[in-house]
């Protein structure tokens, strides 16, 4: 797989967030800034008087939502103008990161999912109204949801939280059983495991049902390839949601970070960039000079601030901001 290394000039700005727009990348937390790929730049002249400092958008950019990771307050925008604002929950807010994400489905219409009243309690609602959409009468299981993704085709939503007394966890949701069962999101499945209890530290949706995983605890007598590990290697794993089955699961021998899912490799972003094979957890392209954090849970606690970061499966690219600029890494894939 090929990889393009660019630099986009940003003085006399420093990025406070990025988002895809396109070919475009746009720092909402900043007023809506925009970045061309061609070294454009178009400032709203817009700012906001909190301390946002992450943001996430639809794929069509028209919505976006700017949040404090380790807060309580977001914003929702349309068209860069603010619709409403956001809440979560006080509980623990200030020890893992907000939970919220955008999806716009093929018929036109925004979902917004967040937990504006209870952090254990996973709502869906239509952005551009704000109907709750999973109104529900039963309480929710213990899950401190954060995280959340919606996959490439908004069939799925993924939530990698964590339980107490802290344990990583991953759920994922089927988003049409939600909107016709809203109780589903209050019944989340656990992977097909084996016998040992995993803990999932990070995880992303691929293509079609697949869900990548890094993790610790692997049952590997459980797994596909049936190989002899330690018993306490850290696992890679690729797990199918519909046959609910492990379709690989191989050792890596560092940590693995936040992920972004391309076709048969994933690129691992804890201290820096790592192209992974999926078949086999080799690191096959590293980019050692470009740092992005060491945020490997949704408990982020008391670690340094996290660089802005921008990830694109679907264009096979991602984006970081750092002190020359914002540095886009963009793959060929054969």
């Amino acid at each position: 797989m090929k990889a393009e290394h660019l630099v986009i000039p940003t003085a006399p700005y420093t990025p406070e967030s990025l988002c895809w727009s396109g070919d475009a990348l746009i720092d909402w937390v900043s007023g809506g800034i925009r970045y061309g790929l061609d070294g454009s730049v178009a400032d709203p002249s817009i700012r906001y008087g909190y301390r946002f400092d992450a943001a996430v958008s639809s794929q069509d950019g028209r919505y976006a939502a700017l949040y404090e990771k380790l807060g309580t307050k977001a914003i929702l925008l349309r068209d860069g103008k603010q619709v409403r604002e956001l809440n979560r929950s006080y509980y623990h807010a200030d020890a893992y990161e907000y939970p919220i994400a955008l999806h716009t489905l093929p018929n036109g219409r925004t979902l917004l999912a967040h937990c504006p009243e209870e952090y254990c309690r996973l709502e869906i609602e239509d952005a551009e109204t704000g109907e709750r959409l999973t109104r529900r009468g039963d309480d929710s299981p213990d899950v401190f949801h954060s995280r959340l993704q919606f996959s490439r085709d908004g069939r799925f939503l993924l939530s990698a939280g964590w339980l107490w007394h802290p344990v990583d966890v991953a759920y994922a949701f089927d988003v049409t059983r939600a909107l016709e069962q809203p109780e589903s999101l209050d019944r989340p499945q656990d992977l097909e495991l084996g016998e040992s209890f995993l803990e999932i530290h990070t995880a992303a949706l691929g293509a079609r049902d697949t869900l990548v995983v890094w993790c610790s605890g692997v049952d590997w007598d459980a797994m596909p390839s049936k190989k002899e590990q330690p018993e306490d290697a850290a696992g890679f794993g690729v797990y199918s949601l519909t046959e609910r089955r492990f379709l690989s699961m191989v050792p890596v021998e560092e940590p693995v970070g936040a992920l972004m899912v391309m076709e048969n490799h994933a690129v691992g972003f804890f201290d820096h960039p790592k192209l992974i094979e999926l078949a086999t957890g080799r690191v096959v392209r590293s980019w050692p000079g470009l740092a992005t954090g060491k945020q490997g849970s949704s408990i982020i606690r008391g670690l340094p601030p996290q660089p802005p970061l921008a990830m694109d499966p679907t264009g096979c690219r991602f984006a970081v901001g750092t002190d020359k600029g914002i540095e886009v890494v963009r793959f060929t894939v054969p």
